[in-house]
């Protein structure tokens, strides 16, 4: 995660996270990126909440904010990172669950069965805003080794540099929407996504997709936000529709529909 500024809601989720990994992700640590440059008051993180999640676990992370990076993206920075095997991208403002607890976990096993190249990215959609999206920002994974070997270069600096190089209304374009531009088609052959929200023949290969092994309680998704005071900062889980769901026939059948398509 990313911590700048004071904003209560991202600190206490912070906080809250930290707590929250040790009982979902026991073999997990969460890494917090802040600002390393104490003249940068507007993004510097008081030192008594650096020491709280040092306390309850959490391995904190000084960036020199020197960088062009936004703040948000120094998380991304863990993808450059060959000391570790998986990393996984979260807001904030979001709160690990048992629900993706168990799909993180079924990723390990598919990335540790299948090989180094399998697996390589995990990505989430469990709402109707993320259908359109194979990249939710907040919700994915990935093994930095795998994922350095597929691009050639760090994601960071994939984005930064993508970024760079646009115009000045196409820089006014999300992070998300420049991961799913310049990262996906790199990546989505080598994907492993648990979604529920998407029409089945919506992202190729079909054959990542991945129902969810747990099902939802009440209006809950992954990815929902919550204020400093552990509420649900929205009412975007009014909006949950069923669960899509696709059998491995209706994926077999639409894979083969799509060579025929390419082949004539």
């Amino acid at each position: 995660m990313s911590l700048y500024g004071i904003n209560p809601r991202y600190i206490w989720g912070v906080i809250r996270n930290a707590q929250l990994v040790p009982v979902y992700l026991p073999d997990w640590t969460l890494r917090v990126y802040v600002a390393g440059d104490p003249a940068q008051t507007e993004l510097s993180v008081p030192l008594r909440i650096i020491n709280k999640l040092k306390l309850l676990g959490a391995e904190v992370i000084k960036v020199l904010t020197e960088n062009t990076m936004t703040p948000r993206n120094w998380r991304l920075l863990v993808a450059n990172d060959h000391q570790i095997d998986y990393f996984l991208i979260r807001d904030a403002d979001t709160r690990l669950s048992e629900r993706e607890a168990v799909v993180v976990k079924d990723w390990l096993s598919a990335a540790e069965e299948n090989g180094p190249l399998s697996a390589v990215i995990h990505c989430i959609r469990d709402h109707p805003r993320h259908a359109d999206q194979a990249v939710v920002d907040g919700l994915w994974g990935g093994r930095p080794g795998a994922l350095h070997q597929l691009l050639r270069q760090n994601i960071a600096e994939m984005i930064g540099g993508a970024a760079s190089n646009m115009s000045s209304v196409a820089k006014s374009k999300t992070t998300m929407t420049l991961m799913n531009q310049f990262l996906w088609p790199a990546v989505s052959n080598f994907s492993y996504c648990h979604d529920s929200v998407s029409p089945c023949d919506r992202w190729i290969p079909l054959l990542s997709r991945r129902q969810f092994p747990l099902p939802r309680q009440g209006r809950q998704y992954i990815g929902q936000k919550f204020d400093v005071h552990q509420q649900r900062l929205s009412t975007y889980g009014d909006r949950l529709n069923e669960n899509v769901h696709c059998s491995w026939d209706s994926l077999n059948t639409a894979n083969r529909d799509i060579n025929l398509t390419l082949l004539g």
